[in-house]
């Protein structure tokens, strides 16, 4: 696998988030990212040397060529590069940044809540090479 500097890295601890970044993972045929969780060594690191600050645990942050997106950006730019999912990235521009982190902010408050006490999915062998540990 060639190297990326495409990283979403996102809450290792939250159901709702692993599934968002499975459901991803499943659909990037072009694999474009590299998933990386909060929790571990790397994730970490990135998050440190870009100077994230108060993020790392409430959103998914996309690092795509060393650009820095958060929130709706980071969401909208991630569904522009999944072909099944790029309308929906398109539509997002319809709505102004405001409502859409707005949006963002209060799933991203109840996301623990969403599927609470679900099982996370355990991922294939391609999958998990797209992963970060």
């Amino acid at each position: 696998m060639t190297k990326k500097t495409n990283y979403i890295i996102y809450d290792g601890e939250c159901g709702f988030c692993h599934k968002t970044v499975m459901m991803i993972a499943k659909n990037d045929k072009n694999n474009h990212f590299t998933f990386v969780s909060s929790l571990s060594e790397f994730g970490a690191d990135l998050i440190s040397k870009n100077k994230i600050i108060g993020l790392e645990k409430t959103t998914i942050i996309l690092i795509d060529n060393q650009k820095i997106y958060t929130k709706s950006l980071a969401i909208r730019n991630i569904l522009l590069k999944i072909p099944s999912y790029r309308i929906v990235g398109y539509l997002m521009f319809l709505f102004p940044q405001k409502i859409s982190d707005y949006v963002y902010d209060f799933v991203s408050k109840n996301r623990k809540r969403i599927l609470k006490n679900k099982p996370c999915e355990i991922p294939n062998s391609d999958i998990q090479e797209k992963f970060i540990l």
